[in-house]
Formats: structure tokens, sequence, C-alpha cells
């Protein structure tokens, strides 16, 4: 776990608002960054913190990890479905094949029979 970091700014809104266009306050500690601006008659407060970004990107990767993985082992499973037929199929096959097989070596069996 990555240590926590925090950052104060104190600054009067009568500052903020005199503030020219484009200028801002901001203050940084350790990873911790505050950053305040007024455009527009309106206070904007943007907070940062690179130990929390880099946490983000360490589940981001792992969730992109997981998922990589899950969607190869579903492609792998509709591959081997589609590669698999019923399976009483070919036990069936067989059976039919050997009566079929036994059929016709009985007739050929008795045709050779009757000739002699």
């Amino acid at each position: 776990m990555i240590p926590g970091s925090k950052v104060n700014l104190t600054v009067s809104v009568d500052s903020l608002l005199k503030l020219p266009e484009g200028a801002v306050f901001r203050e940084s500690k350790d990873r911790a960054h505050i950053e305040a601006k007024q455009k527009g008659g309106v206070i904007y407060i943007t907070g940062t913190c690179d130990s929390l970004q880099r946490q983000v990107e360490y589940y981001e990767a792992l969730y992109h990890t997981a998922r990589d993985a899950l969607e190869q082992k579903q492609n792998e499973l509709i591959q081997e479905r589609q590669k698999r037929s019923d399976p009483l199929a070919d036990p069936i096959l067989i059976y039919v094949l050997g009566i079929v097989s036994g059929v016709l070596v009985t007739i050929t069996f008795n045709l050779k029979k009757k000739e002699k």
C-alpha cells in the first residue's frame, strides 16, 4: 500500500477573485498537489495525488489483464464446443457401422458357402 499524502492551501476568497486570468495558487507536498484559480467569476479547485494515480493505473492494468484472460478462455471454450459434436453421435455411428459390416460379412460368408 502506498502511504497517504496531504497538502493544505489557504487563500482568501478576495485574493482568488483579484487573481489575474490564467494565474493560479498552487501548493505541493510529497505526492499531493492542489491548485486554485479563478476564471470568469468562478473559482476552480483541483487536487491530485500521484500515489492515487499509481493505484488507479495498477488496478486498471489488473482489470485489463483479467478481462483479456477471460476473453481468451471464452474463445477457447467456444472453439472446443465447435470441435465437439453430439457426444452420443460417435458411439451410435460405430454401432451402426458394426451392424452393417456384420450383415455384409454374413451375406458374403453365406454366398461363398452356397457356391461351394
